[in-house]
This record gives structure tokens, C-alpha cells and sequence, in this order.
């Protein structure tokens, strides 16, 4: 691998071009993201879901071997009513071996917005374990503005698009689509068996046909759960999201959340805040759902992947090896190993769990590093639900005190860093399993691995070179030289850049990563500089990287979640020419999120989310918003979060 610093002088300039005439890769494993706005029909600046297809009849790739793929460069917004809508790229020109090219027009069609009746469901409704709509405090129904992670999964002739909801309690919608990818019904996923799910973020698909997404449980540390902790929490528990003196809680609004879909009524907090149903070491795991041609669903939460605030993961070819990321200050990087090849859905994984150890080798743009992996435990699903269902809490394991004034912990504890915070703990005898498992990246930092990640977010296989890409969206705290003076292992020691950066892992023939280097990092805006009254972070680059996602065709996708650009956007980075074209900006106040490919009838699609439209409000280099009269003024209708898809995309690129 090699250190690649954009030249944001020419990012722009250049139309994004996919090589692949001499290589064995098969045409066929490329995905890519281009969207238009001009075939998309628009309602108060928001672009609305289009009428019935029209015979699913779609421009066919030649046969020829691909040599290359382009697409129209996307400017950035001149305008408030450009600011206010999703712009996309117009055209995807494929270029063959021959010589011979085709250009294909794009657009971006939205599927639904939270809220839309589809068949027998209304898509977004936030639902309690009885499938029953949760209501608001004025008796209204609670509709999401979260749409997250996608993944579009065609299972006996039928087409099922899991979207998640990245709520507070979360929810999974399934949403089946017709051979014209309309959609003609949704509902929500029964995750009642596994105790229901929270804050569903991030997904990626197996090669078996499932969907696995990432509980990123930012607020349920046990630090906060008992009554032994120097740490702990007394929340009112009354549906407020309040401590006991009325003062707002993220912990405490977590537990409410999950109590309102619970039905529990019974929630102990003199004893970790376990209840009949309830216990905190339930969530912050990975979920796998995989629908079923009868229309069934089969699910399960992974407890042997580790509890911390994981934003996806992602399984590796061998069907074994599986890399999770984990958002938030301090956080680690995971790797599980199952003991046999999964090639189905399994409900009760078995294996051994990793955290990643690294030796930083440069701190030059982005940083540069070996890899590691310190063994955590063995274990199975079946046998972690157990401890949990036994209603363990966190000194059980281990007992906590703060560190001193000085920084320092007593004798008979070791001092750690994790999820922002310093802590001093001493293993129980015995106690490795529920370690390992519940307490993961206590465990991990106990152990010596490397806990100061700063906002680990997406992940994403490339079998063309056998890399993972990891996106980092802050290169700051955690991941600074001995951040605030007091680290225990400061392995990371990098130059703090709020604008992220993302890194490709190497691989070993056993999907074993190895390394990692930076290879696309944003670039600050200093005072004086142009741009800087309205943005903070470049144009030209990224800012806030977190879905990524490998396409093929030497294409990476990287799209944004940031208020340091007046537009979160969407790019296509050049895994060989190191080129990186804008392709999508999205309206003000959006996240790109659950952005994935498939193929419904004849039609390929790439899908993308525009989640909490006009709720971010971004900031320019001085800290100020001088776009808020845009949030202000914003409709009803433009407050609706959407998922959609770029159309016209031949479909022989995706199969």
C-alpha cells in the first residue's frame, strides 16, 4: 500500500474512470453510485416517488467486455434551491474493450418517505413488541426521521428491501418491491424474541442471502447501569429520558426507550436496571435478519461478536472471519473468527472474538500502522444469552473505582480508556467469559488492545485486491498523541483533522488484516480561505466519512455525515487512480445513509437514504450557520426523511 493525499485542486476536474480491460475481474461485480436531478419529480424541492413503471424497459450493456465506467462530475450547489433538494449525477458512459462506449441517463427516484402507506404498513411507524404503534407524548403516531442501512435481498422470485429505523426503541421495516422495484407492501420485522433492537445503524449483506446491522448503542455502558459504579446513573423511569432529578440522560432516555417497547414496567435499578424483560447487556450486539420466500423472517442478535456500540460488520469470502466497526470516542476494532463456515442462516454462532492491537509506523496524512489481534474468548450465542438472561451487572465482573486527582489508579487496578471515559478496573476471578462478551471493550482495553478509534463507522470488502476500507470519521480525541494527558496505551499519536479520513486494511490469504493506511483524507479550511464563509471542511473533499461501500470496477463509495459541508454528499474514490469525483449531494440537513446495489427485474439499482432532512444545521470555519433560515423555513413535507434509488444503471454491472 501507498500514502495517497488527494489534490483537491484536481478532484473536481476529473470525471471518475473505472479500468478493467486487462484484469480477470468479472464485469459483473461492480456497483456503482451516480444519480441525476433532472428525471426526478419534485414536490416543494424534494424529489417524490415516481408512478408506475413503465414496462420495466431499461437500455441494455453490450456484451463486450467492459474496459471502463465514467460519470458526470456534480457540482457543487450555486443556490438555496439547489441546497434544498437531492442533486445527483446525469449520466454513467460505459466505455468497452472494443473502443465503443454507451452513455446511460440517471436519476434519482424516491421509494417511499417515513410515513407513506405501502400495502398493509406504514413505512417508519415506530412499533412496541406487540407490533402496536408507539405513540408521542400529544397521542400521536411516532413516525422516524432515521432510515439507516439497506440491504436488498431477492429470495424466491420475490424482492425485500430491510431498512432500518436508527431509533431509540430501533425497528427493522421489510418492504417488498414488484419487478419494477415499486413498493407494493412493508412492515416491520418481529424482533420481539430477541428482546427487541436499538439505534440500528449500518448494514451489509452476507453471501447467503441475509442482512446484518450494527446496534450502535452509544448510551448503554454499564458504568451507568449499577449501583457500584462511580459512574452510575438514577433515572426517573418514567418514560422522560431523565435522571431522577429531571435533568436530560442519554443512559436513561435508552432504558425508557427500550421500556416503552417492552412493556416492562419492572425495571430494577438498584440491581443494573434489569427487569422482566429488560437487562442493558442486551443490546449493542449485531443482528442478522434474512427474509423468507413465505414471506416469514428468521432473526437473531450475535452475542459472540461483542457488546459496544458496533456500526456494522462485515463477513469476509471464507464465511468464518468477520470484521465489526465501533463508533464513539476510544472505541475498538473487532474481529470474530466462527469455528465452522457459515453458508446459511444460523442462529447460535460459535467462535472466537479479537480486538486489534496497532503499532503506529507514520503519522503523515492520516497515519500509517500494523495490526494485530489479542484473542478476547470462545464462545457461543446461545451460551452469552444465558449470562444475560441470568441478569448479571457490571461488578459481577469487575470491580470499578475513578482513577485519583493525578490521574492514577489504586493498587490491584488497572487503569483503561474506553468510550470517553478513564476507569479503574480489577478482573473477578473467573469472570473471562463475561468479559470477553459483555464488556468487551473493557475487556479489550484490559488486555492491552489498541481502545482509541475515534468514530469508527463504515467498513467494506474489495475482492479485487483483498482489502477492507474502513472510514474514520474524525481524526481527533482518542486518536491524538496521548489525548488529555492521561492514556494508558496511546498506541495512536496522529494530528488531530475534523474532517475524517478513510484507511485500507490489508489482508493476509486467510482474511487476517495486517495493516493499515490512510488513503483519502479531508482537508480543514483555514481562515482567509475560500469557502470558508459558508463551509469548514473543503468542498473538493470529504468531510465525515461513514457508509462506504466497494462496488467493484475499482470504485469506492464514500458518503458523508457532517455539518462541516453545507451538503452532505456522496463520492466515487478510484481505488487505482486515486481520482474522486462528487456524485450526489443530498438536501441541507441530510445524512447519506443505507446506500446498497441490487438488481429488481431488469432494473439495476443503487440504493441511498436521505435521513432527518433539514435537522443538521451545517457550520462554516467560524462556528456560525448561515444557512438556518433554510432548516427554519423547511415544510412538512420536506422534513420527511426518504429512500430512493439512482435509476438507470444497467443491471448487468450489479449481477
Amino acid at each position: 500500500m501507498r500514502k495517497t493525499l488527494l489534490s483537491f485542486a484536481t478532484i473536481i476536474a476529473v470525471s471518475a474512470t473505472f479500468s478493467g480491460c486487462g484484469s480477470n475481474t468479472s464485469t459483473n461485480k461492480s456497483e456503482l453510485l451516480s444519480t441525476t436531478e433532472s428525471n426526478s419529480k419534485l414536490t416543494n424541492g424534494n424529489a417524490v416517488a415516481n408512478p408506475a413503471c413503465q414496462p420495466c424497459q431499461a437500455q441494455e450493456m453490450k456484451d463486450t467486455k467492459v474496459s471502463s465506467i465514467s460519470f458526470t462530475p456534480l457540482p457543487l450547489s450555486q443556490n438555496d434551491a439547489q441546497k434544498k433538494v437531492m442533486r445527483v449525477s446525469q449520466n454513467l458512459t460505459v466505455t468497452y474493450c472494443d473502443n465503443t462506449k454507451q452513455t446511460f441517463p440517471l436519476s434519482y427516484k424516491v421509494l417511499a418517505k417515513m410515513g407513506d402507506n405501502i400495502g398493509s404498513g406504514t413505512i417508519g411507524l415506530m412499533t412496541d413488541k406487540n407490533g402496536d404503534a408507539i405513540l408521542k407524548k400529544d397521542g400521536s403516531q411516532d413516525i422516524s426521521d432515521g432510515p439507516d442501512g439497506n440491504s436488498l435481498i431477492n429470495v424466491g422470485g420475490k424482492h425485500f428491501l430491510i431498512t432500518h429505523m436508527e431509533e431509540r426503541p430501533g425497528e427493522l421495516y421489510k418492504t417488498e418491491l414488484d419487478n419494477c422495484a415499486n413498493p407494493i407492501d412493508t412492515k416491520p420485522v418481529d424482533l420481539s424474541a430477541i428482546g427487541g433492537t436499538i439505534i440500528n445503524c449500518a448494514s451489509t449483506k452476507t453471501s447467503y442471502g441475509s442482512h446484518l446491522g450494527g446496534e450502535e448503542d452509544y448510551s448503554l455502558n454499564s458504568i451507568f447501569a449499577d449501583k457500584n459504579s462511580p459512574f452510575y446513573a438514577d433515572c426517573a423511569l418514567d418514560g422522560s429520558g431523565t435522571d431522577a432529578a429531571g435533568k436530560k440522560n442519554y443512559f436513561c432516555s435508552y432504558v425508557d426507550g427500550m421500556a416503552k417497547y417492552l412493556h416492562d414496567a419492572n425495571i430494577d435499578k438498584e440491581n443494573g436496571y434489569n427487569g422482566d424483560s429488560f437487562s442493558p447487556y442486551n443490546y449493542g450486539y449485531i443482528v442478522e435478519v434474512q427474509p423468507q420466500a413465505d414471506g416469514s423472517t428468521k432473526s437473531a442478535k450475535h452475542y459472540v461478536t461483542g457488546k459496544y456500540t458496533p456500526e456494522l460488520a462485515t463477513m469476509m469470502p471464507d464465511g468464518k472471519t468477520v470484521y465489526m466497526t465501533d463508533d464513539g470516542t476510544a472505541k475498538g476494532f473487532w474481529k470474530f473468527v466462527s469455528d465452522k463456515k457459515i453458508t446459511d442462516f444460523k442462529a447460535n454462532w460459535e467462535g472466537t472474538l479479537y480486538a486489534a492491537k496497532v503499532t503506529q509506523l507514520s503519522d503523515k496524512n492520516g497515519g500509517k500502522f500494523s495490526l494485530c489481534w489479542i484473542e478476547l474468548g470462545h464462545g457461543k450465542d446461545s451460551d452469552i444469552k444465558a449470562m444475560i438472561e441470568s441478569k448479571m451487572k457490571l461488578t459481577d465482573i469487575f470491580d470499578i473505582k475513578k482513577p485519583d486527582a493525578a490521574g492514577a489508579c489504586a493498587s490491584g487496578f488497572k487503569k483503561v480508556y474506553e468510550d470517553s471515559t478513564f476507569e479503574c478496573l480489577s478482573l473477578k476471578d473467573g469472570k473471562e467469559k463475561a468479559a470477553a462478551f459483555l464488556e468487551t471493550r473493557k475487556f479489550a482495553a484490559y488486555k492491552g488492545a489498541s481502545i482509541e478509534f475515534r468514530k469508527e463507522e463504515g467498513i467494506t470488502y474489495d475482492p479485487d485486491r483483498n482489502v477492507l476500507y474502513l472510514a474514520m470519521s474524525e481524526i481527533k480525541k482518542s486518536m491524538e498523541d496521548n489525548y488529555k494527558g492521561q492514556e494508558p496505551t496511546n498506541d495512536i499519536r496522529l494530528p488531530k483533522n475534523h474532517c475524517g479520513g478513510v484507511y485500507e486494511i490489508a489482508l493476509d490469504n486467510c482474511y487476517n488484516a495486517t495493516a493499515m493506511e490512510a488513503i483519502v483524507v479531508g482537508k480543514p479550511l483555514k481562515e482567509g480561505d475560500k469557502y470558508a464563509d459558508e463551509w469548514t471542511c473543503h468542498p473538493d473533499g470529504i468531510s465525515n466519512p461513514d457508509n462506504i461501500t466497494y462496488i467493484g470496477h475499482d470504485t469506492l463509495l464514500i458518503s458523508e455525515d457532517t455539518t462541516k459541508h453545507v451538503n452532505n454528499m456522496s463520492w466515487a474514490y478510484n481505488t487505482k487512480t486515486k481520482s474522486m469525483t462528487r456524485i450526489a449531494s443530498l438536501p441541507i440537513g441530510a445524512e447519506v445513509t443505507g446506500v446498497d446495489k441490487g438488481v429488481v427485474g431488469n432494473k439495476g439499482l443503487l440504493f441511498i437514504d436521505a435521513q432527518h432532512p433539514f435537522k443538521d444545521n451545517p457550520k462554516n470555519l467560524a462556528g456560525k450557520k448561515p444557512n438556518s433560515a433554510l432548516l427554519e423555513n423547511a415544510s412538512k413535507e420536506q422534513l420527511k426523511a426518504f429512500i430512493g434509488y439512482i435509476d438507470g444503471m444497467p443491471a448487468k454491472l450489479f449481477q
